[in-house]
């Protein structure tokens, strides 16, 4: 005989007013599972885990330059517990979204060149050729500085997408950009990693419309942009990221010609009044162009270009995209802003 309503209740500690109340706070934990005691360190690790072998899989299957700067595409929803009393999403809870977006990014990017790259560091260290005290210790990824740009709310439990990608490195730093997006306005054509998800280009073929350019302007589907930098260290040592990106295979054969970056080198020209007229509009950064680049991010079709990436490809979206990286490196002056003016506080409390 199937058991009643009352007596499942009983059986699930759920009878009489108390169990009400934990039936109650039961759904009301389920609807905000996102803000539970450890679900982000979940979150991070089942990232952690998937990518790992997406990791292998990316180097088996695809060619590596092409998928540099591809996104990778997380989905999630704004539970109530992460709205503010404006009832939207807490300015604070975006970078939770973004902790999990980059991890994910990296691990299925680089994952398998930074174990290269470890292995290759502890030859060098056992062959006398490494850095000595300031190389001791085993290669890590480390977060450097995270910045936020808010457009649009997010309204309680509303769902949005996190695309992240890779924008641009120098000497020291990797640069990666986050867009919080409304779902299913911007589409990729295909999914290089899911061949068996259905992207826009499959669609387009199916309604007889081969238009690969019919996607809208992502504007009004951007709810915020985040950018975080990264370095990669061993110890006190810095690894060049150029060096972890060659050893996950992203990066194309360098011409013999190509100068690598230095410690001095300007990534961008730098305009003064002597060379002002010999740099392009392209080259000087302005928020007009700015906005350009953070809108390119959220190109599905970047990099679709038949695995075909040179060096200068490369070199090209990186340097395009060091026009933002340079613009957020300067807020660094704002570290000597803090106890400018000395001894006199408001209070303390």
């Amino acid at each position: 005989m199937a058991p009643t309503l009352s007596t499942l209740r009983s059986k699930l500690g759920f009878a009489g007013k108390s169990g009400a109340w934990k039936f109650l706070a039961l759904i009301f934990a389920l609807l905000n599972l996102k803000s539970l005691p450890f679900v982000w360190h979940i979150r991070l690790l089942k990232g952690l885990f998937t990518h790992i072998r997406t990791s292998v899989l990316r180097l088996a299957t695809t060619p590596g330059p092409s998928t540099l700067f591809q996104p990778l595409i997380t989905s999630s929803r704004s539970g109530f517990l992460e709205c503010d009393y404006n009832l939207h999403k807490s300015n604070s809870t975006y970078f939770s979204d973004f902790d999990v977006g980059r991890l994910e990014l990296l691990v299925s990017l680089c994952g398998q060149g930074i174990m290269v790259t470890r292995k290759e560091l502890a030859l060098e260290e056992k062959e006398g050729r490494g850095q000595g005290a300031s190389g001791k210790g085993t290669l890590e990824t480390r977060l450097g500085g995270v910045s936020c740009q808010f457009r649009k709310e997010i309204k309680p439990y509303e769902k949005f997408e996190v695309w992240t990608r890779v924008l641009c490195w120098d000497l020291k730093w990797l640069y990666v950009i986050c867009h919080i997006v409304k779902p299913g306005i911007v589409r990729p054509k295909s999914y290089l990693l899911q061949p068996w998800r259905k992207g826009r280009q499959h669609e387009e073929e199916s309604n007889g419309n081969g238009d690969g350019n019919a996607t809208p302007s992502p504007h009004p589907a951007i709810f915020a942009t985040g950018i975080a930098k990264y370095v990669f260290k061993k110890g006190r040592l810095t690894i060049a990221p150029e060096r972890v990106l060659r050893a996950s295979q992203l990066l194309p054969p360098k011409p013999g010609d190509h100068e690598s970056l230095s410690p001095t080198s300007k990534l961008t020209p730098e305009v003064t009044s002597n060379n002002a007229e010999a740099v392009s509009a392209d080259d000087q950064k302005t928020p007009k162009n700015v906005e350009d680049v953070v809108v390119a991010s959220l190109k599905a079709d970047l990099g679709d270009d038949n695995g075909q990436w040179t060096w200068e490809k490369v070199e090209e979206e990186r340097k395009r995209g060091v026009k933002i990286a340079e613009m957020w490196g300067a807020l660094e002056e704002l570290n000597g802003e803090f106890a400018r003016d000395g001894g006199v506080a408001l209070g303390r409390y």
